[in-house]
């Protein structure tokens, strides 16, 4: 019986630990997607704000330049928007939510190649581990001709939590397995015994039939014995 439980534990972990397996990744899996419809969703949403942000600075460029800066300075936010500069033709920011960055030149060095596009471009970069940064350049048109480029930043969290803990697929595992211990110790208990028993069987057999052949052995021996001595006797008696 021990010996019928120590294989079943055994089988149990093996098999355990590949399930245990199977659901990380299958976890790991979920998780990628998970976070790529997250990220697919906030890139829409980018897109969107931007847009709207292009349409209203269009409006606003029109009528009154510092009109954006006060947008920006003021109520203009939206969630995971980390940074917006409004850019003129002479590369120069001239409207920023940092209001540190109204007057510079912008730095970038892939600017001209953006700007030349003239149409909406989406960067997706991390900056550090466990971020994503989305960062929106939209021409800023007026009667189909662009006046200025809305450049819109947006930084968000990756979410890298799995969807089942460690602790939790262990646990899971556990539930799995325990009647699986229990039907192998069962199933092997049986085997074991009906092995056990064919083989009592076998050798109970076999030491027959070898008593059986020894039986028969010596009778044949005594018989051949008995035939020597009546011979020897009828001899003497002729004689």
């Amino acid at each position: 019986m021990l010996r019928a439980l120590m294989v079943s534990l055994s089988a149990t972990v093996l098999i355990g630990g590949m399930l245990y397996y199977t659901l990380k990744r299958s976890d790991v899996v979920q998780g990628q997607e998970r976070e790529a419809r997250v990220s697919q969703a906030a890139q829409q949403e980018a897109l969107m704000v931007s847009r709207a942000f292009s349409s209203i600075s269009a409006a606003a460029l029109v009528v009154d330049v510092a009109k954006v800066q006060e947008a920006l300075a003021g109520a203009w936010r939206t969630s995971n928007l980390a940074d917006t500069m409004v850019i003129d033709h002479g590369n120069r920011v001239f409207a920023a939510s940092n209001a540190g960055y109204v007057g510079q030149q912008i730095q970038d060095t892939n600017w001209a190649a953006i700007r030349a596009q003239n149409r909406e471009v989406l960067i997706r970069d991390e900056p550090a581990p466990g971020q994503e940064r989305l960062t929106v350049i939209e021409p800023i048109q007026d009667k189909g001709s662009t006046i200025a480029w809305a450049r819109l930043t947006f930084v968000r969290s990756i979410q890298q939590d799995a969807v089942r803990s460690p602790q939790e697929r262990l646990e899971q595992v556990g539930r799995m397995m325990a009647p699986v211990f229990v039907f192998l110790a069962a199933a092997i208990g049986i085997a074991m015994r009906f092995a056990t028993s064919r083989m009592q069987q076998r050798i109970q057999s076999v030491v027959a039939a070898a008593m059986t052949e020894s039986s028969i052995s010596q009778g044949n021996e005594n018989t051949s014995v008995d035939g020597e001595a009546r011979r020897d006797v009828d001899s003497r008696r002729a004689a």
